[in-house]
């Protein structure tokens, strides 16, 4: 009996301590066998490296050196001796490729791989292992490991054009890529906003293309400013890069964007766009930035171009872009017109098919392969061979599947990682708020749309970095790269059965934030939730043991911050932002207190529900409120919202009749003005769900920070009709003015309020709202107590001012002192803090 209770006892201890030794493997691997032990590594630990993989020996031998702290022996071999660590090729494996085997025992280390690429997957699971966090350093827990990717294309886009990265730091976004098993660098060389490869039979394509600023070619854009701006890489710099990939399994695929997005190339050699005398903007404002299809010396150049390319990038593919042509430009264009002419064309269209096919033919005569953005669908077939980059929605890669191409999902919706992360933060929104949580909820294979046949053309998936607003604060591109770029490799490896979020997220931030940290990524940490009721703030840390700061005067938090240790007892929660600190380096994004939702509701019936709430305890003061409605999902988006009343004292303050789309995330704006804590409120709307699909979202009410008083607008530049200067007297966010033209010196923006506001701080922003596009760089604030007389406030630094007023304010000015040196500007509504 006691020896029974004895071996059980030291069942459960090696079952505890089999379960304390988390691995915490990114992407999860397909089969994971662990076992009671560790592998010591000896101090003289030897590596065999297979001759098939030694390009890689040099960085085996130094990534292990790293992760472990021991220095090894290398030799090149294709045995696997006690005591060792074996890298081996084993090209009959019954595996997938890039799969491998890893076996840790006492005997020692031994990764086979069906390929080097293989080898190198494995290599990546043993330094994870290594820097686990519960893995004691310098011991390798007793593993078997089987392990093969889910998709054979697992890619990442770097744009280098709108901004330039130097070559290490290329170099590093490699390494990290390598570390996630990763095996596509997707490397956006040139651009509207600069032309980033050497071409050594065309020199102004870098001389005068790769540089923007005042008294070059190029324009500033994108934060730029008045300085020059730019950078190229070296033939031998994008040889180096491409070895430097090869080594650690990664195929470098580089971007040429034609026949749009190319005003660095008609802005060195304007021979190349088309001989037309209108300014016809592309949907990024730029003017003249496309290649003349009727020309034929452009064939010659690109044939030129491409063989270069075609010399310094191995890979099989190159890609040729193709999206977002301002087609316009052809439509006037006389060599354009004519061509239509002869060809028998009826639609611009069919100039782009033509101007594909001519590229696609010369790509073939260097034996690549084709790549191009999913708009080159359009107009007409194209060969058989090309690869498809849906990058436009789910539903791009559905149609190009079904047309029989081979197909790169990458849809903007999950996978752009220039989207903001959160509401607050810098980034674009045109697709979503993308955070890590949305990235990896993302399945590239759409079952119910396709066959099983059309399914296998689902070649991989992938993710893109476009740089345009990359260019602050320092290291941004990182920040917005990770723990996203976790997510995606996790999308493109692992089994589709196999992921779960909780499951992830737990790896993640038990141990592979701090790999992450290792790396020297400033990735994006998770921000705390902090949540008001009955007069106390609650704050949940987004994982064990999270360090959480917070500050009560509407500041964001720093490393001196107070650490949030239990509930805070306040009535002001508004002026309180709480953070997550990891290390020097990293935090996550300043959040603010939230309140509890007023309302909710979730149904997968057609049915209409009239749902009325008492709303009392969530309204505290007088002010302007904003109701939200906001899906909890996309797929549950569905249905209306109508008839919705805000009642006081059971007396109806403001009613919405019309019927709004829950997919169009409604906002409503009310006013409270005789706020009274005896008051009661009431919330009474209509939801109306048409169809059998899930409708279920959240309502918060919330009052607004800022004053909104009436004010009229007006200017001396003109606008675009489509962004009127009316869009700068509504106070909603998302609405700006853009002007037609660049603005000069002597223009001007006059806000005047129909009764002076008094205010303790008003900001002023140019450009986009959450980007800094067409902003002003020269130029000053002014404001005035009478209408009459102005003060001289602060110059503008990055497109924003603040003034402080000492008395109420009847007009705010801006005053332009010179160009912005882009095609336009824009301005925002003013914000009035109270």
């Amino acid at each position: 009996m006691k020896k029974s209770i004895l071996l059980i006892a030291i069942f459960l201890s090696s079952l505890s301590c089999l379960q304390a030794q988390k691995l915490d493997i990114i992407p999860k691997p397909v089969k994971v066998e662990q076992k009671e032990g560790a592998f010591i590594i000896p101090s003289s630990v030897q590596i065999i490296v297979d001759k098939k993989a030694e390009k890689s020996a040099d960085y085996i031998k130094t990534s292990f050196s790293k992760y472990t702290g021991i220095i090894p022996v290398v030799s090149i071999g294709n045995k696997h001796k006690k005591n060792t660590i074996a890298f081996l090729v084993d090209e009959k494996m019954n595996l997938p490729n890039d799969g491998y085997k890893l076996t840790i025992n006492k005997k020692g280390i031994l990764i086979k791989g069906k390929s080097s690429n293989g080898v190198l997957n494995g290599l990546q699971t043993l330094l994870q292992i290594s820097s686990a966090k519960d893995v004691k350093k310098g011991s390798i827990p007793f593993a078997k490991i089987e392990d093969y990717p889910r998709f054979e294309w697992r890619g990442m886009m770097l744009d280098c054009s709108r901004q330039f990265f130097d070559k290490q730091t290329v170099l590093n976004y490699i390494d990290w890529l390598a570390a996630h098993k990763m095996n596509i660098f997707h490397w956006h060389l040139t651009d509207d906003n600069g032309w980033r490869a050497e071409i050594k039979s065309m020199p102004d394509l870098t001389l005068k293309g790769a540089w923007r600023g005042p008294g070059e070619v190029l324009l500033p854009s994108y934060g730029s400013g008045d300085k020059r701006y730019g950078g190229f890489y070296t033939q031998a710099d994008m040889k180096e890069v491409v070895a430097y990939a090869s080594a650690r399994g990664i195929s470098v695929m580089p971007e040429i964007e034609i026949p749009g997005h190319s005003r660095a190339v008609t802005a060195s050699y304007p021979e190349i766009g088309c001989a037309i005398s209108q300014e016809l903007k592309s949907v990024q404002g730029e003017v003249k930035n496309v290649w003349c299809v009727g020309r034929e010396e452009n064939y010659q150049i690109l044939d030129s171009i491409i063989r270069e390319f075609s010399e310094m990038f191995p890979f099989e593919y190159i890609h040729i872009a193709g999206d977002e042509v301002n087609r316009a430009n052809w439509e006037h264009c006389p060599k354009c017109q004519a061509l239509m002419a002869k060809e028998g064309f009826t639609d611009s269209f069919q100039l782009q098919n033509y101007f594909f096919k001519r590229v696609q033919t010369i790509v073939d005569k260097y034996h690549k392969k084709t790549d191009g953005w999913n708009e080159i669908l359009k107009g007409g077939e194209i060969k058989p061979n090309t690869l498809i980059s849906a990058w436009q929605g789910i539903s791009y890669g559905i149609e190009s599947a079904k047309k029989g191409y081979e197909t790169i999902m990458m849809p903007g919706q999950y996978l752009y990682f220039d989207m903001a992360q959160s509401e607050n933060e810098r980034g674009h929104r045109w697709a979503a708020i993308t955070d890590t949580k949305r990235a990896y909820s993302f399945e590239p294979i759409p079952n119910d749309d396709l066959t099983p046949e059309q399914q296998k053309l689902i070649k991989g998936v992938q993710g893109a970095l476009w740089s345009e607003y990359l260019d602050r604060p320092t290291r941004f591109v990182e920040y917005q790269s990770y723990p996203r770029i976790s997510a995606l490799s996790e999308i493109g490896w692992s089994k589709k059965e196999d992921k779960n979020w909780e499951d992830f997220y737990g790896r993640l931030t038990h141990s592979h934030l701090q790999r992450l940290a290792n790396m020297g990524i400033a990735f994006r940490d998770f921000p705390p939730t902090a949540i008001y009721q009955n007069g106390t703030i609650t704050v949940t840390p987004p994982y064990e043991n999270a360090i959480v700061r917070f500050d009560a005067q509407g500041n964001e938090p720093t490393r001196q911050s107070a650490l949030y240790t239990k509930p805070i007892q306040t009535k002001d929660y508004e002026q309180y932002m709480f953070r997550t600190f990891f290390n020097e380096d990293v935090a996550s994004p300043a959040v603010k207190v939230e309140k509890l939702p007023v309302a909710n509701w979730s149904t997968s019936k057609v049915e209409v529900l009239n749902i009325s709430e008492n709303i009392s305890e969530h309204v505290d003061k007088s002010g302007i409120w904003y109701l939200t409605f906001t899906p909890t999902a996309d797929a549950r988006a569905n249905g209306v919202v109508r008839t919705v009343s805000l009642f006081e004292n059971d007396k109806l303050v403001q009613s919405f009749a019309d019927e709004k789309t829950l997919k169009s995330k409604p906002r409503l704006r009310f006013v409270i003005e005789n706020y009274n804590e005896k008051n009661t409120y009431r919330l009474d709307f209509t939801v109306e769900n048409k169809e059998t699909k899930e409708s279920s979202a959240k309502v918060n009410f919330n009052c607004s920070p800022y004053l909104e008083p009436e004010v009229k607008v007006t200017s001396s530049m003109a606008e675009n009709p489509k962004f009127p200067i009316s869009t700068l007297e509504d106070y909603n966010a998302e609405t700006y003015l853009r002007t037609d033209v660049a603005c000069a010196n002597g223009d001007w923006i006059l806000y005047t309020f129909t009764n002076p506001v008094t205010s303790s701080k008003i900001d002023v922003l140019t450009g986009i709202p959450h980007h800094p596009r067409f902003i002003v760089n020269n130029g000053y604030v002014e404001y005035s107590y009478n209408g009459i007389d102005f003060i001289k406030g602060d110059a503008f630094d990055y497109g924003n001012v603040s003034i402080f007023p000492k008395q109420p304010v009847k007009a705010v000015k801006i005053v332009i002192t010179g160009t912005n040196n882009e095609p336009l500007m824009a301005s925002q509504d003013l914000r009035i803090n109270p």
